[in-house]
């Protein structure tokens, strides 16, 4: 078998469209070259002939991009003994989007779907020696709009065209994101040449467990052109154990049966490992191996539970049969120009994921089936996924092609993703049925325009192909309307995008919150990056250009007004607009996890960005936490201890994810912001493992003589001398605190290697103080800490800086 590698240097140019070219780009009539994978805006920013697209407002100059064809070329050397293979093809693992490939002048085939692969036998195109490829790219704008006109208009929030083509759908533009559709080779490509059979989309599929022994069905399609008799051995392995099973192959699947015993299951971050196994298929021809294929999987079952209660019906995800509290986020692509991604770039975000306690990352419907190292990180970390199919906002064609285009997308997709254990739910699509029902009162899902490919081609795919996770129509879905909150999964999009205060979100009873969430600015380096040191103003019309929400920079304000003072300069904006963002987080997280099973999982909208923007990102595009990201840390910690107001009194909760009984000592405290404790007292607790439970009701009355605006609650959970939680609660917003302006005190001290430790202390209150590394030297275990007066407060510091580097390059801001 050979392999010829296509990736790396290739050319590309305009291919029509003279009329959308403008005066200044003349050069793409001409070859330039080009990189792959890639795409064309990024090789066009690369040919110095358009812009940053990200910088200033550039997006408006670079749109005639998404409107021209463009042709990619690259010739590829073929040898004797590769023309001697009985089979040649061409493997292109993605296409963006409709595209026309030829060799040596004479076309070989095409392809209309971005998020598949496509193989073509190319052998008698070939010829010994220096051979031309060529892929021509129609424009994707032009292709959907012609395709719009010859099935009709259909309802679609945003560009409604988009919907007609296979590609991602944020690429016409979101409102959290650029319009810069793109076009190009944005996965690998190769030549693969061979002559025997070939082992194709192996499964491991774990069919049940009893006791410590796992029941594992072990499948493979061959691929072959000839009856040759055949032996499919498959190997299992890993942690001390070594099973191995030998069959017959009679025709274009196999598959066999093996049990492991002493098997070691796969759990989510914080309630277990993440073992792996590898099962090892060899095919052979009599005694010769003619091919092999090692596949990583892992042992676990998941099961989704809806029963009836009092509330409407449950909707919890139990894994290895624990009910399991989902935590975490929504992921969006994590660059507007895909193939810059790497893994050290999924490595950074999951990483902070998991560090955050996260153990869910939702793949959102609007983006792209993401590449292989995201779901192996994802196993590895132990962040269960849950994948919706690449379907969002709006009705979809339903035609006989477009349906079959479908089954074929989600079959390819299906079978390439699940052996990943971390993939615990198939999901439809994202607010179809929801914006649906919304805009036509009395109309049911099945109504809508693309309801066949939700209700019927999906599951069936997915029980054919997997059969090992559950499929869920879409999100928000559910019984009678789909975004009820008796029942279900939920989006809570009235609190930010209906102008409703966080304080909303207490009042939110839903089984399971998908989607929620509120808006913060990038960080200042992040967007200093992309504005003119004259365009740094929250109201300037490049800032408010990279805010894509109607009003978004509106709502910022006005949230703001309710409970901060109005910041007076451009970087005490971005701290006062971070820390609102995360203020509203915590309420909504707090209140569910209180909830906890009623209410059995909050993943917030969003993880990460695709852009320097202000947005719903807890994590910006040039990979830097906000504040939003610190206080996860905090409210997605194992153990919680939060504050409700329940009419005239105050009730203090504490939620235990871990599966063991909890015991320890509640401390509360009414202290003074300038210092002082008016009175504290301490009660011996228990938290029931994997539960939330109410620990105290504290009287109004035991805090009505206090002065609200010089007074807060502090609540402590400790087992022994350790403190496993704290919280506090104000009696009015940030904006009327009586804090006054004591500066906060820091010192740092070298640990070690890269270690550094700093102690913040202040003699007043100070909520939300941010550590700033001004040269970006400096990562920080903690930040945007309240600090109780006199406390210190210890942050681990990574850094190459020595110490005295850091005191100089290490800021503090507070809300002060």
């Amino acid at each position: 078998m050979y392999t010829v590698n296509l990736n790396g240097p290739w050319q590309f140019k305009a291919d029509g469209a003279p009329a959308r070219i403008p005066p200044g780009a003349s050069a793409v009539r001409l070859w330039m070259n080009a990189s792959v994978p890639g795409v064309v805006h990024t090789d066009l920013m690369n040919a110095g002939v358009i812009p940053d697209p990200f910088f200033g407002t550039n997006e408006h100059q670079v749109q005639w991009v998404a409107d021209v064809p463009w042709l990619y070329r690259r010739t590829l050397e073929i040898s004797a003994a590769i023309l001697k293979e009985r089979r040649i093809e061409l493997v292109a693992d993605g296409l963006d989007t409709i595209a026309d490939i030829s060799i040596n002048g004479t076309p070989i085939g095409t392809s209309g779907n971005m998020f598949i692969s496509v193989r073509f036998e190319i052998r008698r195109f070939l010829r010994p020696g220096t051979n031309t490829i060529e892929v021509r790219f129609d424009s994707p704008v032009r292709c959907a709009k012609a395709a719009e006109q010859a099935h009709g208009r259909l309802k679609v929030e945003l560009e409604p065209h988009r919907v007609h083509i296979r590609k991602a759908q944020y690429s016409f533009g979101w409102d959290w994101g650029p319009r810069l559709t793109t076009s190009g080779i944005w996965r690998s490509i190769r030549v693969e040449a061979f002559s025997h059979a070939r082992l194709r989309d192996a499964f491991v599929r774990v069919r049940r467990i009893r006791g410590s022994v796992a029941t594992l069905q072990v499948s493979a399609e061959v691929d072959s052109r000839s009856r040759t008799p055949r032996t499919l051995r498959v190997r299992v392995e890993g942690h001390g154990s070594r099973v191995s099973a030998r069959v017959p192959v009679a025709g274009r699947s196999v598959r066999t049966s093996v049990s492991l015993k002493r098997a070691r299951l796969w759990w989510p971050n914080g309630y277990g490992d993440q073992p792996m196994y590898t099962a090892v298929l060899s095919l052979y021809e009599g005694e010769r191996e003619v091919d092999a294929i090692r596949v990583p999987f892992a042992v676990r079952t998941v099961r989704l539970i809806q029963k009836p209660d009092g509330e409407g019906s449950s909707f919890v995800l139990a894994i290895n049969g624990k009910r399991l509290f989902c935590k975490g986020a929504d992921w969006i692509p994590a660059d507007t120009f895909l193939p810059r991604l790497n893994t050290a770039v999924y490595e950074r975000l999951l990483v902070l994921a998991r560090d955050a306690s996260m153990n869910m990352i939702r793949v959102w419907g609007g983006g792209v089936y993401e590449d292989d190292v995201f779901y192996e990180l994802c196993d590895r970390l132990g962040l269960m996924v849950w994948q919706d199919f690449m379907y969002a906002c709006g009705e979809y064609p339903d035609h006989p092609a477009f349906l079959r285009e479908a089954g074929r997308e989600a079959e390819h997709v299906v079978r390439r993703l699940r052996n990943h254990p971390s993939i615990v739910l198939w999901c439809g699509n994202n607010e179809c049925e929801w914006i649906f029902c919304t805009k036509n009162p009395g109309k049911v899902p099945d109504q809508m325009r693309g309801a066949p490919i939700f209700r019927d081609v999906l599951p069936r795919v997915v029980r054919r192909h997997d059969g090992t996770r559950p499929y869920w129509r879409s999100t928000p879905f559910g019984t009678g309307f789909p975004n009820d909150q008796g029942n279900g999964n939920h989006h809570q999009w009235e609190v930010w995008s209906a102008w409703k205060d966080f304080r909303e979100y207490e009042k939110n009873t839903a089984r399971f919150v998908s989607e929620f969430g509120f808006q913060a600015p990038a960080n200042r380096a992040t967007m200093e990056r992309v504005l003119q040191p004259g365009e740094r103003d929250p109201q300037s019309p490049a800032m408010e250009h990279h805010n894509k929400q109607v009003e978004g920079t509106e709502r910022l304000f006005r949230f703001i007004a309710a409970h901060y003072a109005l910041p007076g300069n451009w970087g005490q904006f971005i701290h006062v607009g971070q820390v609102l963002q995360a203020e509203a987080l915590k309420c909504a997280v707090e209140h569910w996890r209180r909830r906890k099973f009623r209410t059995a999982g909050a993943l917030f909208w969003q993880l990460n960005d695709c852009w320097p923007a202000t947005s719903w990102s807890v994590i910006d595009c040039d990979l830097r936490p906000k504040a939003g990201y610190y206080y996860a840390k905090r409210f997605f910690a194992p153990v919680l201890v939060s504050v409700a107001k329940n009419g005239e009194s105050f009730d203090v909760w504490g939620t235990n994810d871990t599966l063991s009984d909890l015991k320890g000592t509640l401390r509360i405290a009414l202290c003074s912001v300038n210092g002082g404790v008016l009175w504290q007292r301490e009660h011996a607790v228990r938290i029931p493992g994997n539960g939330s439970r109410m620990l105290r009701r504290l009287p109004d009355a035991d805090v009505r003589g206090a002065d609200q605006r010089a007074s807060y609650l502090r609540v402590e959970l400790l087992v022994g001398r350790r403190s496993l939680a704290v919280n506090r609660d104000f009696f009015c917003e940030y904006k009327h605190l009586d804090v006054g302006g004591s500066a906060v005190r820091l010192s740092i001290q070298n640990v070690g290697r890269m270690k550094r430790r700093a102690v913040l202390m202040c003699p007043t209150l100070a909520p939300a103080v941010a550590l700033y590394s001004r040269s970006g030297e400096a990562e920080f275990s903690d930040n945007y800490m309240t600090l109780d007066p006199g406390r210190p407060c210890v942050v681990a510091i990574r850094s190459a800086l020595s110490v005295s580097d850091l005191r100089r390059d290490i800021a503090i801001r507070t809300l002060t």
